[in-house]
């Protein structure tokens, strides 16, 4: 008789040999890879699988944290290794806008929508507009750069871009968010604004940025010295990048600093200290590797984010709920992210096509997670189900509008020398075979 652990283990066999499919599946525009993998949650939890709800207790919680914290940093090297395009404000003005413009914006009007529209207390609206602001680097793939090396537009690298160093001025927010839960419940008191806005907003971002670029310059160096990986194969990509990740994101929250951001930045200074020299590609291994891990976690957390659904997640949303959640969605992106392209050199249609895309996901789960970890928030299931309908209605919207509106065609790649050397040995092998 079948148990939990054998339905486990086909479950999940059956997810990533279903995920080895994807780049056929992605010719078919009508396939949503993220929906099918959430509906496949859906219905595990129809037949009585467990599920871990973040709303039932800490342990819950902390596990969603950690794994969607895990897929996020993985996702934020992998985008930081792809943008080819130095990160000056000529390549990357209109992700720099959506930044300064779009996401303020777009923060203020989901917590008005949640404190005037919804009833939520001032804490919690000011997490959920935390949490649904920023583009989400996980789910945004298909809207993204592609690997190192492919022909990239504008919308790509704004996009990508955008969704790397959006941590900056989301988790502030978080953390103003978990400051007003914990004055509400009379746990903090003081000049609780002066220190968010030095330690929170400015410590924090200025630490991830320089400490994730120390890093990564410093990790750099030593993969292409003699006796790196860099120059002895590239067999361990997947084990350089992952080492760079957790280093990067751990060096940077010991001392206090915003480790998603340190991460995109580590993998930026990577790039910039290849470009131009004669180890320049090796960061399509790293980024390959990155990505396949990136994929098997999201696997996990699709089918996690289903069972949740599936289990009464989303139980008694209004309609009102559901109204906001469309307007994030479809009016308050869009208008904001428009509002921050206005003037901005390039054709209407990718400004339009920029402005729409700001996909929401895995990043929102790990913001609500930990700043339930961190304060009481009075109703938190609400902003739980609020989310989660917005995450559902950008997964179908974005899903399938990529799927038809978007050109999948990348440009031609150089190999890199170490992928020549294993090409000649597989030629080498079966000759002598």
């Amino acid at each position: 008789m079948l148990d939990a652990r054998d339905i486990f283990y086909f479950v999940v066999g059956a997810a990533l040999f279903v995920l080895s499919l994807r780049p056929a599946l992605a010719k078919l525009p009508w396939f949503n890879v993220p929906l099918f993998y959430v509906v496949v949650g859906v219905i595990l939890a129809g037949a009585g699988a467990p599920v871990l709800d973040p709303r039932t207790g800490k342990l819950s919680a902390m596990v969603v944290e950690h794994a969607s914290e895990l897929i996020v940093i993985i996702s934020l090297a992998g985008a930081g290794l792809a943008i080819d395009s130095p990160g000056t404000w000529k390549n990357w003005a209109a992700a720099y806008r959506l930044l300064l413009i779009c996401m303020p914006l777009t923060i203020a009007a989901i917590a008005w929508a949640g404190s005037s529209l919804l009833g939520l207390p001032l804490a919690a609206a000011v997490l959920l507009a935390a949490a649904l602001a920023p583009t989400d680097p996980v789910l945004a793939q298909s809207v993204q750069v592609g690997p190192p090396g492919k022909r990239e537009d504008p919308m790509q690298i704004s996009l990508t871009a955008e969704a790397g160093l959006n941590d900056g001025l989301a988790f502030p927010f978080v953390y103003l968010a978990i400051t007003l839960a914990l004055v509400a419940a009379g746990e903090k008191g003081g000049d609780w604004f002066a220190s968010w806005l030095t330690i929170d907003l400015f410590y924090r971002v200025a630490a991830g940025l320089a400490v994730g670029w120390v890093v990564g310059w410093t990790l750099s160096k030593l993969i292409f010295s003699p006796v790196g990986d860099g120059r002895n194969g590239a067999w361990n990509s997947l084990l350089v990048v992952l080492a760079a990740t957790l280093l990067s994101y751990g060096i940077t929250e010991a001392v206090n600093g915003y480790g998603f951001l340190a991460v995109f930045m580590a993998a930026r200074a990577g790039r910039a200290n290849t470009r131009g020299t004669e180890m320049e590609g090796y960061e399509r291994f790293a980024h390959h590797g990155a990505e396949q891990l990136e994929s098997i976690l999201l696997v996990l957390i699709l089918l996690w984010f289903g069972m949740f659904v599936g289990s009464g997640g989303l139980e008694g949303a209004t309609w009102m709920e559901i109204g906001v959640a469309l307007a994030i969605v479809l009016v308050v992106r869009p208008a904001a992210g428009a509002l921050a392209l206005l003037f901005y050199d390039c054709p209407r249609v990718d400004r339009s096509k920029i402005a729409f895309f700001g996909i929401r996901g895995m990043g929102s789960i790990f913001y609500i997670a930990y700043a339930q970890n961190h304060a009481p928030f009075a109703e938190i299931d609400n902003v739980w189900r609020i989310a989660g309908i917005t995450i559902l209605i950008s997964m179908v919207v974005h899903g399938f509008t990529a799927n038809f509106t978007l050109d999948r065609e990348g440009g031609d790649e150089e190999e890199h020398p170490a992928m020549n050397a294993v090409k000649e040995d597989m030629a080498n092998e079966k000759k002598a075979a």
